[in-house]
C-alpha cells in the first residue's frame, strides 16, 4: 500500500532541507505509512497543499484526474445499547486515565487504533474521556503506556529531582517498569 498527496496530477514531495515540492512523477513522491500521517502533513502546510488529498495508490497507477478518491474505512457507528455495555463494563470510568465519566460525555476508543491495523468491533473498544482519546490518537496501548510513563518521569524529575524522596521513589518505579 503506497499512500501518497495529490491533486489528481502532481504529487506533494519533501526536498532534502524537509521543504514541501511538487512533482508530477509519482516514483518521487512522498510515500506514508497511514492515512492519518498523511493527512496531518495536509494541515501542517495548508497553503501549499490547497487543492491535495489522500489517496492509496494500490491497485491503481495514478489516481484519475480530478478525483477526490479516499481508502479510508467508514467507522461503524454503534447503538446506544451497546455503548451502555461497554460504559456499565468500564464501570462509569476513562480506560486510560480511570476518571468517572458522565454516559453523554464518553467516547468509544479503539484498543488497537485503525490506522494500527485494529477492527472495528466491540471487542476493540472501550470508554474513554475526550482528552485522553485525543492524546491517545492513533498509538498502540503499549506505546501509550510508555509515553505516559515517560512524561510522568521527566516531569517528576523536573520538579522533585533533588529530593531524597523522589531519588528511592524513581529507583523502585524504575524496578517496576
Amino acid at each position: 500500500m503506497a499512500i501518497v498527496i495529490t491533486n489528481g496530477i502532481y504529487y506533494i514531495a519533501t526536498n532534502k532541507n524537509g521543504g514541501i515540492i511538487k512533482t508530477p512523477i509519482l516514483e518521487d513522491a512522498q510515500r506514508f505509512y497511514n492515512v492519518n500521517v498523511a493527512s496531518r502533513k495536509i494541515q501542517k502546510s495548508p497553503g501549499k497543499c490547497k487543492g491535495y488529498y489522500v489517496f492509496d495508490t494500490e491497485g491503481d497507477d495514478k489516481p484519475a484526474t480530478g478525483s477526490k478518491i479516499q481508502k479510508k474505512k467508514k467507522r461503524i457507528k454503534y447503538n446506544k445499547d451497546v455503548r451502555k455495555m461497554l460504559y456499565n463494563k468500564a464501570d462509569g470510568r476513562c480506560a486510560l486515565c480511570g476518571r468517572k465519566i458522565l454516559f453523554d460525555n464518553m467516547i468509544l476508543d479503539h484498543v488497537v487504533p485503525l490506522a494500527q491495523g485494529g477492527v472495528d468491533s466491540v471487542e476493540n473498544l472501550q470508554c474513554a474521556c475526550v482528552t485522553c482519546n485525543r492524546f491517545k490518537a492513533d498509538i498502540r496501548p503499549d506505546d501509550f503506556m510508555e509515553r505516559v510513563t515517560a512524561i510522568f518521569l521527566y516531569q517528576m524529575e523536573r520538579k522533585h529531582g533533588n529530593k531524597v524522596i523522589w531519588k528511592i521513589s524513581h529507583m523502585m518505579l524504575k524496578r517496576m517498569i
